[in-house]
């Protein structure tokens, strides 16, 4: 059996495909507390449901939130920052950029490392690469001995220029370790690239996570080895490949949007069977709304990211995500607005409906009062809620503030949450050029299905596919992604004549590390270029044909350059002269996709009608559904992992392999 398990902030949810195409999902509370026991948990679920013992657990993929949990709850480790004598304070200097461009009160984030733990080493590589002042040992050896003592616990070292040339780096970084017994991340390594305050944060984080993912890792392999699992463990990266379990814990920032990304590559891979390759994904879970965009089947990718307002220079899937999930909180404001999210219940104590404590109004409670949700067949029974503690929670919070009896009120929740879901959704596809109007909408998540059709009527898309198992599409994701390593070098060069022998050394020492990282796996290497015109502040990312790199294909990059200018920015200069600023591979290792039988509907059980929002709806189970040549709404189709609405107007069709696809009527 291939197994995935995905840990989302509420649930945790798992996939097991065996040999013979059978599928086995489980989807369990999470534990934040002790999140190895949920993964446990699920993957424990999984096997009572498969009746395989562990032992045949044949390869095992996670998609891990620990990372981005720990820059959230700043549980992160202490750094020592080692920087170029007179570059101390870059990290807190930043740029010119603002969150808030306007509101002068609105404060910078914090630095990621504190005044007193950054220092200064004499050395300077110049913009050629060349050695201006050779690196002071000495006072490496000394600022070694400060490091000791002030109680850092990592240490990241970023130089000027060192990724054009390594070699002060790696000698500082190997006395560092030497003289304090203390993890090392050198930015040459890690995001060798120009621009050195993003590259100075990008470190600093990778360095602040490195002992509690290598930790997290660690202690899960042997808590699996304990249950009988022997199948190393493979994490997805949130540049939507997947890496083994040791390797990727050694770039622990890589790890930041893991569980988003596995999402869009199992919707974009469904999509695409369905036979619309360009599509928006939406996925929403119990805390967040994550939405991106698929073109080509592709899911776009961008190649500097966010955290906690701080730039990460690492390739990543486009995703966009919002605080608007079942767990969301409804509150009404002293001037009666009502605002849902981003503040989230999770998964303790949860929506009032949960009986665990909870008291908020949240999005979950909402629709059990609208009646979209059945309380006593939620998680397939397993998980019941408490009815007449939503109906509370939504009367005490949102209708007797706002005049408004239960049912209109929870309505309005759900409309306020459909409206911002519509405006993540407008960012990731009309702020990139690409009218949604034109694009299918893939609705996934344990909530995705009950606001596809309303999501899609505020933007104007007529279709909206439906993955057979949408509460766990991004486990299944993580089973559907291959081996990927994307590996950078800074290379500042207008290109002219000459240039063409210069980016292939280049290139031969990107592809040699890229063959290191293959690990003798035959692999697939794709090559882009970051390209500007000269004198610009920013750069777009285009493919290169391959190697040996030549004026030709230069020229053909080059012109897709200008054509992607034009698409992005409206206007492209032909004339005018370009520089290349990053040279950029993606190294793949194909992994065998599963194959999932198709399933036979089993004989129609008993259905019923049930209003939801004054409307009578249909009500099926999922594995006995049978859509014929098509079904009018209005619908309801249960299921363990989800709950998909078919409203009126709406008629759902079969994609096949179990996707279903909604269609305006």
């Amino acid at each position: 059996m291939r197994v995935g398990v995905d840990i989302g902030g509420t649930f945790t949810d798992a996939v097991g495909v065996a040999s013979d195409g059978r599928a086995f999902v489980a989807k369990t509370r999470s534990t934040p507390g002790d999140i190895d026991r949920g993964f446990v948990d699920a993957m424990a679920a999984l096997g009572e449901r498969s009746g395989l013992p562990a032992d045949q657990v044949a390869y095992l993929a996670h998609g891990t939130t620990v990372a981005t949990n720990a820059i959230v709850e700043g549980r992160t480790a202490r750094v020592a920052l080692v920087t170029t004598a007179g570059f101390r304070d870059t990290v807190e200097i930043g740029t010119q950029l603002r969150a808030h461009l306007y509101d002068l009160r609105a404060p910078n984030p914090p630095p990621l490392v504190p005044r007193d733990l950054r220092f200064e080493v004499r050395e300077r590589i110049g913009a050629a690469g060349e050695v201006v002042t050779p690196l002071d040992e000495d006072e490496v050896e000394t600022v070694g001995a400060a490091i000791r003592a002030s109680g850092a616990e990592a240490i990241a070292v970023v130089f000027l220029f060192s990724f054009l040339n390594p070699d002060h780096e790696e000698r500082a970084a190997r006395l560092l370790a030497a003289n304090t017994g203390l993890e090392v991340t050198r930015s040459s390594r890690v995001a060798p690239e120009l621009r050195e305050y993003p590259r100075t944060t990008t470190t600093a984080i990778n360095a602040s996570l490195l002992p509690l993912v290598g930790g997290y890792v660690r202690d899960l392999t042997v808590r699996l080895a304990a249950t009988g699992v022997r199948a190393p463990l493979h994490l997805m990266r949130s540049s939507g490949g997947v890496a083994r379990g040791a390797g990727a814990a050694a770039l622990p920032v890589a790890l930041i949007s893991s569980g988003p990304a596995a999402g869009v590559i199992g919707a974009a891979r469904v999509a695409a069977a369905a036979g619309y390759p360009d599509a928006l994904t939406v996925d929403v879970g119990g805390t967040t709304a994550d939405v991106a965009l698929v073109i080509g089947g592709e899911p776009q990718l961008r190649f500097r990211g966010e955290v906690a307002g701080h730039p990460v220079a690492l390739p990543q899937i486009d995703v966009g995500s919002i605080g608007a999930g079942g767990g969301s909180i409804a509150r009404v404001d002293a001037f009666g607005a009502l605002s849902v999210g981003p503040a989230s219940a999770g998964a303790d104590p949860g929506p009032a409906a949960y009986g665990l404590g909870g008291t908020e109004a949240t999005v979950t409670d909402a629709h059990i009062v609208l009646g979209t949700l059945d309380p006593a067949r939620f998680l397939g029974g397993r998980a019941p809620l408490d009815a007449a503690l939503a109906r509370e929670a939504i009367t005490r919070c949102v209708a007797g503030p706002l005049g408004l009896t239960a049912e209109a009120a929870a309505a309005a929740v759900v409309r306020v949450l459909t409206a911002n879901m519509a405006s993540a959704l407008r960012v990731i596809s009309v702020a990139r050029g690409h009218d949604p109007r034109r694009l299918a909408l893939v609705a996934l998540g344990g909530a995705g299905p009950m606001h596809g059709p309303a999501i899609a009527d505020e933007l104007g898309i007529d279709r909206v596919i439906v993955p057979r198992y949408p509460g766990i599409t991004a486990a299944i994701g993580l089973l559907l992604a291959d081996i990927r390593h994307d590996l950078a070098r800074g290379f500042v060069r207008v290109v002219g004549p000459a240039l063409a022998a210069d980016l292939d050394r280049v290139m031969a020492a990107v592809e040699r590390d890229a063959r290191t990282l293959l690990d003798g796996a035959r692999g697939r290497l794709q090559w882009y270029l970051d390209v500007r015109y000269r004198g610009q502040a920013y750069e777009l990312t285009v493919p290169l044909s391959g190697r040996p790199a030549s004026d030709e294909r230069i020229a053909r990059t080059v012109r897709a350059f200008h054509v992607a200018h034009r698409r992005a920015y409206g206007h492209a200069t032909p004339d005018a002269p370009t520089e290349i600023v990053t040279v950029r591979c993606r190294a793949t290792v194909p992994l065998p996709a599963p194959v999932i039988g198709a399933e036979e509907p089993t004989p129609a059980g008993e259905t019923y009608t049930r209003p939801i929002a004054g409307v009578a709806h249909r009500v099926f189970a999922r594995d006995s559904f049978r859509v014929g040549g098509g079904r009018e709404g209005p619908i309801v189709i249960e299921q363990e992992d989800s709950t998909v609405v078919v409203p009126p107007g709406w008629t759902v069709h079969d994609a096949g392999a179990g996707t279903l696809i909604l269609e305006r009527s």
